[in-house]
């Protein structure tokens, strides 16, 4: 299976620390689902970084990684998230710096590598919905999972629809108290055919398709110590069990379980 991520690769910077961790959703993402996806899988990153001290960040990160790595180098900064981490472990995203992001073009190589995929898995946030504009126009022949990274924020139901034919699996990060958007999310599963997660952190995960609702708990853990990458590292185990033919109660509890295992330490993986 070749896997595809495709977004952003950047630098953690927790304040007030000042630690820096590699970190973006694409790229923890994929060191999950090299770890969680069988070793025949290959994983893929296709990205940019700009050529500041950022760049020398993700770039030593990735060696030895075993993710095979498209990644273009800009003139600029590298893309930064910079994170607070409340008493409770909670992670508060204090402002983004995009960095080069919004000049990234894919390559004709990479269009290809895009198209020959059989699982794209990509975010989509603010920062980048005409990056995720142009990758949703490329097809492909396999599965496209999306993550819809700041719906909690601002949740855009007309950029789901607009993409709705590309898109396989939709994972969004809510609150429990957010009934009415999943409710939303619910309905628009049974409508489309297709398979939403709806991750609600300590209150475990819901699954809507077309034949209804399936909920799992979340994963014990000792300590809460930063949640920062707990969903991407969930959808990589989810992921990694469900295209290899696993039901959608057996891929939901493996999230759990992955997901676990990151906030427990600083950092959006080991």
């Amino acid at each position: 299976m070749e896997v595809v991520c495709v977004g952003d690769c950047g630098v953690d910077h927790y304040l007030p620390s000042g630690e820096c961790h590699f970190g973006g959703i694409t790229a923890n993402f994929a060191r999950h689902a090299r770890a969680e996806f069988t070793k025949d899988d290959v994983v893929r990153i296709v990205s940019c970084i700009g050529n500041d001290e950022g760049a020398s960040l993700v770039v030593e990160s990735l060696r030895d990684s075993g993710i095979e790595c498209d990644i273009t180098k800009l003139e600029g900064r590298t893309p930064v998230q910079h994170i607070e981490i409340r008493p409770d472990g909670e992670k508060h995203f204090i402002r983004y710096e995009e960095g080069v992001l919004p000049e990234f073009r894919f390559t004709a190589s990479q269009r290809r590598l895009i198209a020959g995929s059989d699982l794209l898995v990509a975010p989509v946030y603010l920062q980048i919905v005409g990056l995720f504009d142009e990758l949703m126009s490329i097809g492909t022949a396999g599965r496209t999972a999306v993550d819809f990274a700041d719906f909690l924020a601002h949740p855009d139901f007309s950029l789901l629809d607009r993409h709705v034919d590309r898109i396989d699996v939709g994972f969004f990060g809510l609150t429990a108290e957010d009934s009415d958007a999943i409710d939303a999310i619910a309905g628009r599963a049974v409508r489309d055919d297709k398979l939403y997660i709806v991750t609600l952190g300590p209150g475990g995960s819901i699954a809507c398709h077309r034949d209804g609702r399936a909920t799992v708990p979340a994963a014990p853990v000792e300590t809460v110590v930063d949640t920062t990458g707990a969903g991407d590292a969930y959808a990589a185990g989810f992921l990694s069990r469900w295209c290899h033919g696993a039901g959608i109660h057996e891929a939901m509890e493996h999230g759990a379980a992955v997901a676990s295992r990151v906030i427990g330490r600083v950092g959006s993986h080991p």
